[in-house]
């Protein structure tokens, strides 16, 4: 197993950006209005919630047009022209425009005219547009001014600060940030814990991935990439029989899909259980969880030998024959049927498939050879050595061939 089929790395987890605009139910650039303000700057307050009422409507044409004209109107007043280009910064990101937002609102906020909390906010949405944008060093120096002054940072700005990091290659540091957002909630997203896992996976962490991915198969039992992600990492690791054990338990929850569940009955066959391989071979094929292929109904022979049931496994290679006509079924039943003794079945058996065969082997003809002179066909025997002999590859296999040839030679014609 390859280190890429059996390790699945969760990367680049995107910011939703529809919490930009949530934020503004109360419209960000709208701070408290002073009664004391004059008429003109009260004016400007009155129309931007009105543009608000617009682009929460997505009427972005019409809050467009407003927006200029009011640009218009306060471009010689610092203050209003900030408030005015944070809105546009919030019209941009309903147009997908973010580039243009990331303007907007580093005009405002470097103008030093919006008021504090203001500011702070718009940091914050700030450093969420630079991270969707790929500019992450800019995002983490405006987020890193948030959290400066944030009295309790929320779990979802820890989160953040981790993708800057992990954007940065500072991958410790977004380990860190994320185990202070999985511990500051009760139920932590499940995203969190997909990124933790993914980080630790991307650096070849495994040791710290398998804890994690524990967790998170009882967090999610139901999450079929878990249990694979943690039983290959588990492999990786050397622990063979927790991996398959892992497997097992989710093959019982009808979670595994056939390319895993057959990487789980070649690890049980691995582990020396040939048996459980073959019951759960036999099962998924019965319910069709497993297609009825050649190699997988040879995989089920293989189980049943190895778990010394012949009989089970004629009874597999029987079924394999009605779908392969290559002859090699008749030959492997063949070969078992001589194990145990069944000799005339045995030499039909090995007739078939040595008939249907393309390109019958010199190891072919010396079984058939050998079945026919078990059921005392010595004619029908040396017929088949002496074709045997023809294909022989090297000396010690025509001497074998010319040894039984000559053992069935009457003694008279070898003098």
């Amino acid at each position: 197993m390859t280190r890429e089929s059996s390790i699945t790395s969760f990367r680049g987890v995107s910011v939703l950006l529809c919490c930009l605009i949530a934020g503004f139910g109360m419209p960000l650039w709208a701070a408290k209005q002073p009664k004391d303000e004059p008429e003109a700057y009260r004016y400007t307050y009155d129309y931007l919630f009105m543009i608000d009422a617009l682009i929460r409507s997505e009427r972005y044409q019409k809050a467009r047009e407003e927006l200029d004209s009011l640009l218009d109107r306060v471009k010689q007043k610092p203050n209003e022209t900030a408030l005015v280009r944070q809105a546009y910064g919030y019209l941009s990101i309903g147009l997908n425009d973010y580039k243009a937002a990331i303007d907007h609102f580093l005009f405002a906020i470097d103008s030093g005219a919006l008021p504090e909390n203001i500011k702070h906010g718009l940091r914050y949405t700030l450093a969420q547009l630079l991270y969707q944008e790929g500019r992450s060093r800019e995002g983490l120096v405006q987020l890193d001014k948030w959290l400066a002054q944030e009295k309790q940072p929320h779990p979802q700005s820890r989160v953040l600060q981790a993708r800057l990091y992990h954007a940065l290659n500072r991958w410790k540091k977004a380990v860190k940030a994320l185990k202070i957002a999985i511990s500051e909630v009760d139920q932590p997203n499940e995203s969190w814990y997909q990124m933790l896992v993914g980080i630790y996976l991307e650096k070849e962490r495994l040791k710290q991935a398998a804890p994690i991915l524990q967790k998170m198969v009882k967090l999610f039992p139901d999450k079929a990439q878990y249990w694979q992600q943690l039983a290959g990492v588990l492999l990786h690791l050397g622990r063979d029989s927790q991996a398959t054990a892992m497997l097992s338990l989710a093959a019982e929850k009808g979670l595994l899909k056939e390319e895993s569940l057959l990487r789980l009955a070649r690890l049980t066959i691995s582990q020396n259980r040939p048996m459980d391989a073959a019951e759960l071979l036999q099962s998924k094929l019965v319910s069709r969880e497993i297609k009825h292929s050649s190699e997988n109904l040879n995989l089920l022979v293989d189980a049943w030998l190895l778990a010394r049931d012949q009989q089970q496994a004629l009874v597999v290679l029987e079924q394999l024959a009605t779908i392969d006509n290559s002859g090699k079924p008749q030959l492997r039943a063949g070969r078992v049927l001589m194990e145990t003794e069944q000799w005339k079945t045995a030499a039909a058996q090995l007739k078939r498939g040595i008939k249907l065969s393309d390109k019958p082997s010199f190891d072919d003809w010396m079984i058939l050879g050998n079945a026919n002179y078990r059921n005392q066909k010595h004619a029908a025997a040396k017929s088949a050595f002496e074709a045997a002999r023809l294909l022989a590859g090297n000396t010690k296999q025509r001497e074998l061939a010319d040894s039984w040839l000559e053992y069935l030679t009457p003694h008279d014609q070898v003098q």
